[in-house]
């Protein structure tokens, strides 16, 4: 925070302010920042606080038109930020993206500001320019999780299995949905050809799931080497699972065996297809 040709009083009452906004206390923190503002017309920093106040209280209007005021003092970039998000969480995506735009023009190593504005270009279903502002992100944060997960989903949906694995070993130790880094580690590895790794996320990405908890030691003794005794005829079993299921409500257990059995056919495309259902 500036604090050059600050009157001293302002900035205590902005310490006073942010003492109480951490402390829940929205309505004494906004009477002190815009006392401090008084005493100081030019003070973005408690423009900003006040703003990010009026967004927590749901009032967008006034949280829109305090961020407003601050950038007419001075472009900052978190001031920016704050201004985009709320047109994020709009839906007006557009108009968030020349705010991200603009704070990373300021900061080019602005890690949410490029992560934003990834987000918002990921909305609007523009994958190519999503790719470039997350991958600025993860370059300035290697463990920025969530762009790593939406890396990850571009990446697979390109066919780049390679680059998807590398956002995968990027959060793998810190990722709190391990279903989905499993899931993705798991069918990378059918596509790339390495069977023995396909199964053997797949079969985590089941068992981190309590959904699939009860299914664990079935799915560690559904081995390729024990095919034959535990499965038979594949072709056979296949015909008959996929007219059980086309006949009967298919559970939890009809859709992973199913699901197996295309694997241990090649058929990754269909069990892919099957176990995403599944999860479903």
């Amino acid at each position: 925070m500036r604090t050059s040709a600050m009157p001293q009083e302002a900035v205590n009452l902005y310490n006073q302010a942010l003492a109480c906004s951490n402390g829940g206390d929205y309505p004494t923190a906004m009477k002190e920042y815009k006392r401090a503002i008084e005493l100081y017309p030019h003070f973005i920093e408690a423009y900003n606080n006040l703003g990010e106040i009026y967004s927590r209280m749901g009032d967008f209007d006034r949280a829109v038109s305090t961020y407003k005021r601050a950038l007419e003092i001075n472009k900052n970039d978190r001031v920016l930020l704050n201004l985009g998000v709320e047109y994020y969480n709009q839906g007006n995506y557009t108009a968030s993206i020349a705010c991200f735009s603009e704070s990373v023009s300021l900061n080019k190593n602005f890690i949410e500001g490029n992560f934003y504005l990834g987000m918002a270009y990921f909305n609007l279903k523009n994958h190519q320019l999503a790719e470039k502002a997350l991958s600025r992100a993860v370059a300035l944060d290697r463990q920025h999780l969530k762009a790593n997960y939406l890396l990850s989903y571009i990446y697979y949906e390109w066919k780049q299995y390679k680059k998807t694995l590398q956002c995968l070993d990027n959060i793998k130790d810190i990722a709190d949905d391990k279903l989905f880094v499993n899931r993705y580690y798991g069918f990378c590895y059918y596509h790339l050809g390495d069977f023995k790794k396909a199964i053997e996320f797949l079969s985590a990405a089941m068992e981190s799931s309590p959904r699939y908890h009860k299914f664990k030691a079935y799915l560690k003794n559904l081995t390729y080497e024990n095919k034959l005794r535990e499965i038979g005829d594949l072709d056979e079993r296949i015909r008959e699972m996929e007219d059980r299921m086309m006949k009967d409500r298919p559970g939890l257990r009809e859709y992973s065996h199913l699901g197996m059995l295309y694997i241990f056919k090649g058929e990754f495309s269909k069990a892919e297809n099957l176990l995403l259902s599944a999860r479903g």
